[in-house]
């Protein structure tokens, strides 16, 4: 099963078939120098069959092997996987790893596999942040990490050894108190029309059975998966669902997103809703703060806009909690404005 690609390289994950060039990798004390102790060839056996049956525990993450495209020969492995240590603030963290044979080195391949993989982590796993440490003496990665928009933080200590603290932040991911909120890409959304739990499967996210409208779904299909593919570089953000999720359930709990891209005057407008089964919890309330929070860091959006209905007095609520002030009603329905500080 292929994880992801680059322009050269292929990274997908472990079979048995990979039990030699796993051995080759994972059995050389030179090539694991800063990553582990060499094992022998019946430990990296073991280590391997570990690894496959991780998959179905965590689907979105691993050990990989990563593959030559125009050769098919392989190169070395790559990982997103949780961070293990000590410190038990750390162990909530997801790093990223690579490791590659020595036929291989100084052909770009961990810069290459470093950004494709980062940009999985936040495109399809949705990670807020992630990670990636190296011994002190380890230069090279280093500067892998550096060249790749790592930003490096203090150093730390584990045990006898000086370890580099790198960390790279997802500019597309909502982080609020109680809630974790992201924009679907485009096969990410056509999932969550099917409406049959296959995008929680494919997040890892507590499927509750929920459904989608034929006439959202119609909405969905003409209208705003064209505009996602016709959207320029990032501005598909502007046009998808950005789902609401509560971080101890890892259920979606709200939908909330934009109405297009920002107008050249800075005005965009968004639009929300709470799933039937989480109203009244404060949910929306704290989702919207969260996304003007995110327009702050946008410079070509100086003014957020919202429509509702003059007997929703809910939406109200939370527009008039969010500091949004109503300019003017238009029938039975209300306008309200939110201007961002500069």
């Amino acid at each position: 099963m292929v994880i992801f690609e680059t322009d050269r390289l292929i990274i997908r994950r472990y079979t048995l078939e990979d039990e030699e060039n796993f051995f080759r990798l994972n059995g050389d004390p030179e090539l694991m120098r800063y990553i582990r102790e060499a094992r022998d060839r019946k430990e990296c056996s073991l280590f391997l069959r570990r690894n496959i049956v991780y998959y179905q525990q965590r689907p979105l993450m691993g050990r990989w092997a990563m593959d030559e495209k125009a050769t098919g020969a392989f190169v070395g492995s790559f990982a997103i996987i949780p961070v293990e240590s000590a410190d038990a603030k750390r162990n909530h963290e997801i790093q990223l790893g690579y490791a590659l044979l020595k036929d291989h080195w100084g052909k770009g391949f961990a810069t290459e596999s470093t950004l494709a993989g980062r940009q999985y982590a936040f495109d399809v796993m949705k990670l807020p942040q992630i990670v990636a440490i190296t011994e002190a003496e380890n230069t090279a990665s280093q500067k892998v990490l550096l060249r790749c928009g790592f930003q490096q933080q203090p150093n730390f200590q584990e045990g006898n050894k000086n370890l580099c603290y790198f960390s790279s932040r997802n500019p597309h991911v909502i982080e609020t108190e109680r809630l974790h909120i992201f924009p679907l890409t485009i096969a990410q959304l056509e999932l969550y029309c099917k409406g049959n739990d296959e995008l929680e499967h494919a997040l890892n996210l507590t499927p509750f059975g929920r459904g989608m409208s034929p006439q959202v779904q119609d909405t969905v299909k003409k209208i705003t998966l064209p505009a996602m593919r016709r959207a320029a570089e990032n501005d598909y953000l502007f046009f998808t669902f950005w789902l609401v999720i509560d971080k101890l359930s890892h259920t979606i709990v709200a939908e909330i997103g934009f109405k297009g891209p920002p107008a050249i005057d800075g005005c965009v407008e968004i639009g929300y809703g709470t799933m039937p089964s989480m109203v009244n919890k404060g949910y929306m309330t704290e989702a919207v703060k969260g996304l003007l929070q995110w327009t702050a860091n946008r410079p070509d959006i100086t003014t957020v806009l919202a429509e509702t209905y003059a007997g929703n007095k809910a939406s109200i609520r939370v527009l008039e909690k969010n500091g949004f002030a109503q300019f003017t009603q238009k029938g039975d329905m209300l306008w309200w404005r939110y201007k961002l500080t500069s």
